[in-house]
Order: structure tokens, then sequence, then C-alpha cells
């Protein structure tokens, strides 16, 4: 194929997409009292990341904005599948002005440009992604990242942008999985900076350890290594994600992993699968992997430990684990609850035997059928009333976890 005809190829296919979504893709959407936009912004190695804003018509002098970060194989709109399970929206009808990233990788964030036409594959007709498209191509060298790169580049990047823009010398983090373990990188390595630009932080079903003996599920995923990277390069790891899209729940080992089915309307579970599904790079598989085969989060040059620098993270921060998470267990989030140096701090456990209507599992946090009325309440109470939460004593844990004393030993990494 011509160059001419490859130069145009990619923006008929970028038409016949926005014309598929039926919308047009720069149009701000409004519900009640707030509006939804996006904006976009660069990171120190001119990439492009992708922010989705609900602003209230009444912003609060008081009420410093928040940002939401996704989790490993999503993007932003993880936190927004429809109006039942939607934290933003919820914040947002509370008053906050809440942002919600796309990491690197994640659309409508710069993106390998096969990742951006994988989606074709399982419907993903996002207007939004589909304007990105060409500006993926300026940037086709990406084709792998690592969590290091979310911690160091796009981290700060969305910071100082959601500062700038709405004039708060600080902002709230509410981050998913290893969308909480991006933030407790961040204000390790760069501990001045956070402290500064950190009001409190959310993390939600975020493991910075991985206990052994490992679950089916992580030893599926170990076994399983060498095939899930080169599917990922050939294939694409969202490839499922089309599947799931028809077929809703599959029962796959690595979806035990990642909700509770029994917790989450299948129609939400179909919409995940369709718009917030993103690929796992193989910089990013080898690193977390790395982590649930030695128990300890390293970054990729193993110089730092995150797992055992949680001492020197000292902003206020919120624990929310879920009793049947077989990703962020119980054990892994209540050891990083009492292992961070803040001395503000609360450990919340989601699941029947704390009352709640179902157990919760790894996404269920966020898009279970009872979130909204069970998760969101307890973020918002944290958020509004945080400054004057005193640090909470050792809770107990659910019958069956772990020891009180259980701690990461960091195994040393077997040789290959």
């Amino acid at each position: 194929m011509s160059c001419l005809k490859r130069e145009l190829v990619l923006p008929m296919i970028l038409m016949v997409w926005c014309c598929l979504a039926g919308c047009d893709p720069a149009a701000l959407q409004t519900k009640g009292d707030y509006t939804v936009s996006y904006y976009y912004t660069q990171t120190e190695d001119n990439l492009s990341l992708a922010l989705r804003r609900y602003q209230p018509k009444k912003l609060s002098a008081e009420k410093n904005p928040v940002i939401l970060c996704h989790g490993l194989s999503y993007n932003l709109m993880f936190w927004d599948l429809n109006e039942s399970v939607s934290l933003p929206r919820y914040l947002a009808q509370n008053g906050y002005d809440v942002w919600s990233l796309s990491l690197r990788g994640a659309a409508p964030s710069t993106q390998p440009v096969a990742s951006a036409l994988r989606k074709l594959g399982h419907f993903q007709l996002d207007p939004e992604a589909s304007k990105q498209v060409l500006d993926r191509i300026r940037h086709i060298a990406l084709t792998d990242w690592t969590v290091d790169d979310h911690i160091r580049k796009d981290v700060p990047a969305a910071i100082r942008f959601v500062k700038e823009q709405t004039n708060f010398r600080r902002v709230h983090w509410i981050g998913h999985s290893m969308g909480g373990m991006v933030m407790f990188g961040f204000l390790q390595t760069d501990s001045a900076r956070g402290a500064d630009d950190i009001k409190s932080f959310v993390a939600l079903a975020t493991p910075m350890a991985v206990f052994h003996p490992l679950s089916d599920p992580f030893r599926f995923l170990l076994e399983q290594q060498g095939a899930l990277a080169i599917g990922s390069t050939v294939v694409g790891s969202s490839s499922p994600a089309g599947v799931g899209v028809l077929l809703g729940d599959i029962g796959s080992p690595t979806d035990k992993l990642f909700f509770n089915s029994t917790n989450i309307n299948d129609l939400v579970l179909r919409e995940l699968f369709r718009s917030a599904q993103e690929e796992i790079s193989p910089g990013q598989l080898k690193q977390l992997l790395g982590m649930v085969r030695i128990e300890c989060f390293l970054s990729t040059d193993k110089t730092i430990n995150y797992t055992t620098g949680l001492n020197q993270v000292t902003t206020p921060t919120y624990f929310i684990a879920g009793t049947v998470d077989n990703m962020a267990t119980a054990a892994a989030v209540k050891y990083a609850y009492r292992a961070v140096g803040s001395t503000v701090k609360k450990f919340d456990l989601f699941g029947r035997v704390n009352g709640e209507r179902n157990d919760y599992g790894h996404d269920d946090l966020v898009i279970g059928e009872n979130a909204a009325r069970e998760v969101y309440p307890a973020i918002l109470s944290w958020l509004n009333n945080f400054q004057q939460t005193p640090a909470f004593g050792v809770l107990p844990l659910q019958p069956g976890s772990p020891e009180e004393e259980t701690s990461a030993t960091c195994k040393p990494e077997p040789q290959p």
C-alpha cells in the first residue's frame, strides 16, 4: 500500500467510526447541575493524556478537585459505565469538580494505533476515542510502557494540569487498583511535591503486596505468563472483551480476579467490556507479575521497593477493601494500611460480614450493584471530613483471613 493510501485509510476509519457512534465527539454533555467535557494535557515525553471532567455549575471554593485514576486494563470510562454506577457523577452532584484520567496506553490518551483499531473487534465506538486516532499516529512509536511510566510521568502531568485548570493548590486522588498503586509510588518517589499536591488519597482495592500461597487465579497468571505476553502482542490482551460484550461473564480464571459476578449487573458488565477494556502492555504485565512472584512491588530497574517504602507516605489515606477480592485481598490492603506512615488513615472492609447486601470483589467496589448506596457515600464522607478523621486503630479482618502479623517478605526473584 502506498504512503498516500495509508494516509487516507485511517481518516476514513475515523469518519465511519464517528458516524456509527452517531454524535459529535466535541459536544458537551449536560446533566442536572454539572457538565461533562474532555480535556487533554501533555506528559514530559510528549504523550497526550485525556481527562473527562464532571464540572458542577456551582463550584465550591471549599471542595478541592478530585482526580479518579483507573486500574490495569481499563480506561477512564471504568468510572462511568452508566448512571447507576458512576462515582464521578455522584461526586459532581455533591459539589465536587471531578476529573477522570486515562493513563498512557488507555483511550482516549495516547496509545498504539493497533490498540485503537482492535477496539473495533469488541464494538467500542467511542467518538472521543475515535477523535484521537489521528493524534496517535504521531506517536506510533508507543508500543510498550511500564507502571513506572505512569508514576513518574503520567501522574505529575495530570495533577499539574488539574491544578492549573482549577486554581487549587491541592487535589484529592481516588485510585482503583493500579490507579492507587501509582499514587503510592508517586508519594514515595516525589514525597515533597506529593505532600504539597495531594490533600487526601482514597485507595480502592489497591494491592501493594501479594501474599503466598497464591490463589488459583494468580497461579494461572504466572503459569500462562509467556502465552499472555505473546497473545497481548499478537491479538491484544483485550480481545476476550469482544466475547464479553456478547455473553457477559464467561467465567474465565482471570475474570475471578476482577469481579464477583453475582454482585455486578450483567448489562454493566457488558458495558465494562465494551467501553472500558484496554490493552495490557508487556512492560506492565512483567512488572506486575513480578509483584505476584516475589510478593513486593518493585520498580522495573529493581532500585525502588514501593512496598517496603510505604512508611514514607504521610498523606491522609482511606483504604477500601472487598471481602471476596482475589486481586487485592483484604489482608493485602490491611497490610498497606498498617504500613503507611500517615497519622490520618482509615480502613473499611465491604461485604456481608459488615452488613452490606453482598460480598464485594475487586471491581465491585466501583461498579457493583449496591456500590452507589454502600461505597460511594463512604467515599463522600471521607472527602468531606477527612481532615477531622482521627487515626483508626487495627480493625478485625474477616474470619479466615491471614493473621494480623502478615507481612511482605519480598522473596528473591527466580533466575531465568
